[in-house]
Order: structure tokens, then C-alpha cells, then sequence
């Protein structure tokens, strides 16, 4: 007998055979058991999860002599036919290379004839998505009311580019990527009947290669067992398709997470002059570190994906870095794959992202500060996010200079507890010139899908907020206001918002959007609207360029000086108090 390939060899020919499918499996064959037999089929999903597969066994339960049924012999002649695509009631076209109206036009013609030997007459249609427009439209009057001795069965990896017209006269049913231990178990039992013997190991390593696909996971079995002979271990797996094992996976990992910058460089270093491929190792850690957030999210999440050891990992690794750095490194792994794969220097841009993303563990959120000052958020002063009020104009004569306050000065951090700004040249500001003509007003869908490319920007500009922004939703326009809402769950993120930094960033993103300046208002649940933000104090020695911030109003400057938020401040910036030298 001539030699098959294995996934030819193993292809399954019974629903019972079919692997990681079982929603699907267990819908069809009630079906049959009841007697609901659709007259089209729609089955969706990636390459390599039993399409095609899945087809060509509902047309053997629709034609077995004791069918419709689900539980028919496979080895019956028929069945075996059908099997072997010379059945001349079940006709596999496949529609890349079929895709005119005039083929459609001659499948319409033929489908008035009746079966020459079976119960119908099936069509399967492969990749029915490369069909012409004119070829749908052809088709869809007779798939809608086809003779009762005719079934259409098509499979796709594309159901994006079928008109929702041929879609509604279907039962879809899509076809999921196939787990990981399921693909490792069919695999161990190939191996079994081949007689080959293969480590663990190297189970795991195919299984992960394939992403999710049968097909490739049995292909590259074929493939490592033509090269290695009938003893197959996880080195020479790793070395033929050019993979990274967990362990130098989960290494990386740590590193990342401890923020060891040199450690990462060493091991992508090592990895990339064994040869290792950059993009599939940027696949392993983006794997590891969204195995890590779900650890550190719900440890319980992932029982049955993944090992003991692996396991045991995530629970060291889950314990040197917050979720928020985790999640930001989740992040620009998500991105590096697409900017590797057109980057001409690979070794240079993966190294980069490695050092940017060593760094993020670093970063402090304004939330983090703000738990660490113990509550600070109700005394701390809110920024406005409107322009504040020009303030009235003082005499020409200057004020006697005040004794300089002491200022909070940091000795490790770069960033101070408080920077004054420099005022304008003139001791007055000038007033905000009025337009000669009242703007044009805004419409709802501008205002909209300005605050959409607000919210974008937003989220690029600060990734590690991305998630906060983006559940802040488009509210109304009113004026020259814009109206939004926040969860109630987000109420405390009102300040981060409403920091001059980012109420800055959203006001000009939108001014440059809709060509006029808008104040931003935030609601509270869509109903409540929040408390309008209040100006930070200033004063003639506040306003002045090069000095001190003084303290606040009504207080002395010891109560400043021993204010649990300063203490809290010079603690978490290892800052000290600095008095000014006098001129």
C-alpha cells in the first residue's frame, strides 16, 4: 500500500473520531437522532479543526443504508466512497477553482436529477468564500428552497467574506482551535500505533506549534519522525522547526518580570545564536505572561492547560511584578510579532522591546502614589480642566518679597512632589480673546467620533490606562461642553482624568478634531454629574518664576511642613527638606 501522510492516514471517519469538536459533534448527531436535517451547512474555523472533515462524515451518516443516523459503519461501501471522493452522490468541489457564475450555474442546473445510488445528493463546497459576488447571487434562490433529495455543505475559513444572505439560509457551526491536551493526547496515540517512541516533551512542543491545528500538529509529527527516525525527543523537536522550550521561555519571564535588564539581554542573546526564531519566542512570551495575568487574576482559570511545573512557575513569577506592569507588558508583546514581522533588523527591534518593556515594572501609577499617601486624594487639591478665571489685576508697585517657604527637593527621585509654574512676563494675564462669531455648533456624530479619537490617542499615549479611557463613553454635546460617562467602579480614576496632563492631552486631541475648544464634563453612571473640579490656590510667590511653592492658604508653613501627605511624599520619593539659599 502506497505510503500516507498522517494527515491523510489519521483523518477521522466517524464523529466519535473527531478531536476537540464536541458542541459541534453533539449537535449534529441529535440532529440525525431527530430527524432535523437542515438543507445547507455552514461549518467555520481556522485551518487544520475538521471542516472539511466534519463534511465529509455528516454526508456518509445522511447516506449510510441505515441513515440518516449518526452511528453508521465506516466501512460500509458507501461510506468508503465517500471517504475516497469517488461517490457520485456526494460531489467535494472546491470553490477557489470553481468560483464562476457558470459553474454555479451548471451545479443549478444538475440538482433536479435524482440520486444515482444514495438517499441525496450533496454538494461540499470548500473555502465557499472564494466564490464570485455573481456566483452567490446565482446560488441563492436554490439554496434557499433546493429539491427535497438535495443538501449543500460548505466550509469556510473566512465567514467575514460570505454575503450575510447565503449565511441566513445555513445552520452555521464553527469549529473552535483545538486545546493543547487534546492535541498532545492524539498525538501520544499516533505515536503509539506508529510505534515511535517520543518524550513529553516533544509532544508539547508540536502541540504548541500548531496553534490550535490538527492538521499541523500531525504533519509536523510526520515531518520530525521522517528526520529523527522512530525515537523522537524534545531537543531534536525544538532544533528542526526552530522553537523555545519553556523552561528558557519561562526564564525570559522572570527576567522581564524582575526587571533584570542584562539577564534579558543575555538569554534573547543566546536564543537568537541558536537560532531560535524571534517572532514564534515573542508568541512563548506572550503565551507566558497572559498565562501569568490569569494566574494572578484567578490561579483555579487555568487547570487542564497547563502543567504542574509550569504551574509552580507562574506562582513565583506572579509574586515579583504587579498586574499592571503584567498587563503592560502583555501589551507590547501583542504588538511586537506584527512589527517584527516587516522589521528589517529583527535582533534590534526584539531587543528594544525586551529593554522597554524590563522598564515598565518600574513606572509607578498615579494610583499606586495616591494609595501609598494614605487617602490623599480628598485633601489634595482638584486640577481644573477648564481655564481658570483671569485674576484681577494688582498695583504696579511691588509687594514686599515674603521670607521664601521651604520647598520639597528629591535626592533618588527625578520627579519632585510639586513644581511651581512659571507665570506669564506681565503680572496680569491677559484675557481670553472671545470669537468675533459664535462657532458653528457641533453635530452628535462629530462630537462622537471626536471623543472615539481622543480616547485613541489617550490610549496610546498611556498604554497602562488604555483600559480606563476606553470604559469612559461619549455622553452628548452640549455648547461648548462634551458630556461623558464613567463606571462608577472608575469614580476614583476621576482624578487621574482630571490631572492638567491628561484633561491637556483629551482637550486638544478633541479641539483638533471638531476645530473649537470644548470642556469636558464628566457624569457618574450616566446620571450623576461628578463635582466640578476646583483650581489649585496660587499667590504672588507661587506665580513668580524660580520660587518656592508656598503652602497652602491658612496654614502655617510648620503645619505644611508636617502634613501627613508631605511626610508620606518625602518618604515614597526618598526626598528631603530644602531651604532655600536668600539672595
Amino acid at each position: 500500500m502506497a505510503y500516507q501522510v498522517f494527515a491523510r492516514k489519521y483523518r477521522p471517519q466517524s464523529f466519535t473520531e473527531i478531536v476537540g469538536q464536541e458542541p459541534v459533534i453533539r449537535t449534529l448527531t441529535n440532529a440525525l437522532r431527530l430527524g432535523r436535517i437542515a438543507q445547507a451547512y455552514l461549518f467555520v474555523g481556522p485551518r487544520g479543526t475538521g471542516k472539511t472533515s466534519t463534511a465529509r462524515i455528516l454526508a456518509k451518516a445522511l447516506e449510510a443504508s441505515n441513515g440518516p443516523t449518526a452511528d453508521f459503519d465506516p466501512k460500509e461501501d458507501i461510506c468508503v466512497e465517500i471517504a475516497e471522493g469517488r461517490c457520485l452522490d456526494v460531489l467535494e468541489i472546491d470553490g477557489a477553482s470553481n468560483n464562476g457564475v457558470e459553474q454555479v450555474r451548471e451545479l443549478r442546473d444538475n440538482v433536479r436529477y435524482t440520486p444515482a445510488k444514495g438517499r441525496y445528493k450533496i454538494y461540499i463546497i470548500d473555502e465557499v468564500h472564494m466564490l464570485s459576488t455573481a456566483a452567490f447571487n446565482a446560488l441563492l434562490k436554490t439554496l434557499e428552497e433546493p429539491p427535497a433529495h438535495v443538501k449543500f455543505i460548505f466550509a469556510t475559513t473566512e465567514a467575514h467574506k460570505l454575503p450575510t444572505t447565503i449565511i441566513s439560509r445555513c445552520q452555521r457551526f464553527d469549529l473552535h482551535r483545538i486545546p493543547e491536551p487534546m492535541i498532545r493526547a492524539h498525538l501520544a496515540h499516533i505515536c503509539e500505533l506508529e510505534k515511535v517512541v517520543a518524550e513529553p516533551g516533544a509532544l508539547d512542543a508540536i502541540a504548541r506549534y500548531a496553534e490550535g491545528g490538527l492538521r499541523d500538529a500531525e504533519s509536523a509529527l510526520d515531518h520530525a519522525i521522517s528526520f529523527y527516525g522512530d525515537r523522537v525527543s524534545e531537543v531534536d523537536v525544538l532544533s528542526l522547526f526552530g522553537l523555545t522550550g519553556f523552561t528558557p521561555v519561562a526564564a525570559l519571564g522572570r527576567a522581564l518580570a524582575q526587571g533584570d535588564v542584562g539577564t534579558v539581554l543575555k538569554s534573547a542573546r543566546e536564543l537568537a545564536a541558536a537560532g531560535k526564531d524571534l517572532g514564534k519566542l515573542s508568541q512563548d512570551l506572550l503565551g507566558f505572561f497572559r498565562n501569568l495575568v490569569i494566574y494572578q487574576v484567578s490561579p483555579n482559570a487555568l487547570e487542564g492547560e497547563i502543567s504542574t511545573p509550569e504551574k509552580d512557575v507562574l506562582a513565583e513569577v506572579s509574586g515579583q511584578i504587579t498586574r499592571g506592569a503584567a498587563l503592560g507588558i502583555l501589551e507590547e508583546l501583542s504588538h511586537l510579532e506584527s512589527r517584527l514581522r516587516y522589521a528589517l533588523a529583527k535582533d534590534v527591534v526584539f531587543e528594544v522591546a525586551l529593554i522597554q518593556m524590563s522598564q515598565l515594572k518600574e513606572k509607578i501609577s498615579l494610583e499606586s502614589i495616591l494609595e501609598s499617601l494614605g487617602g490623599a486624594t480628598a485633601s489634595l487639591p482638584t486640577p481644573a480642566v477648564s481655564s481658570p478665571a483671569p485674576a484681577p489685576s494688582r498695583p504696579a508697585t511691588p509687594a514686599p518679597s515674603p521670607t521664601p517657604a521651604p520647598v520639597v527637593t528629591p535626592t533618588a527621585s527625578p520627579a519632585p512632589v510639586a513644581v511651581a509654574k512659571p507665570a506669564a512676563a506681565s503680572p496680569t494675564p491677559a484675557p481670553v480673546a472671545k470669537p468675533a462669531t459664535a462657532p458653528a455648533a457641533t453635530s452628535t456624530a462629530m462630537a462622537q467620533a471626536a471623543w472615539t479619537a481622543a480616547v485613541e490617542k489617550f490610549a496610546q499615549e498611556r498604554p497602562m490606562e488604555a483600559e480606563t479611557i476606553r470604559a469612559v463613553t461619549f455622553r452628548e454635546c452640549k455648547a461648548d461642553e462634551l458630556q461623558v460617562n464613567l463606571p462608577r467602579a472608575l469614580e476614583k480614576k476621576l482624578f487621574f482624568l482630571r490631572s492638567p496632563r491628561n484633561a491637556e492631552l483629551l482637550e486638544q486631541t478633541l479641539a483638533s478634531q471638531l476645530g473649537r475648544n470644548l470642556r469636558l464634563v464628566y457624569f457618574i453612571d450616566e446620571g450623576t454629574k461628578a463635582p466640578e473640579a476646583t483650581p489649585a490656590p496660587t499667590t504672588a510667590s507661587a506665580a513668580a518664576p524660580g520660587k518656592p511653592v508656598p503652602p497652602p492658604p491658612n496654614m502655617s508653613q510648620e503645619a505644611f511642613l508636617n502634613d501627613p501627605v508631605i511626610q508620606n511624599a518625602l518618604k515614597i520619593f526618598e526626598a528631603k527638606i530644602v531651604t532655600p539659599a536668600r539672595n
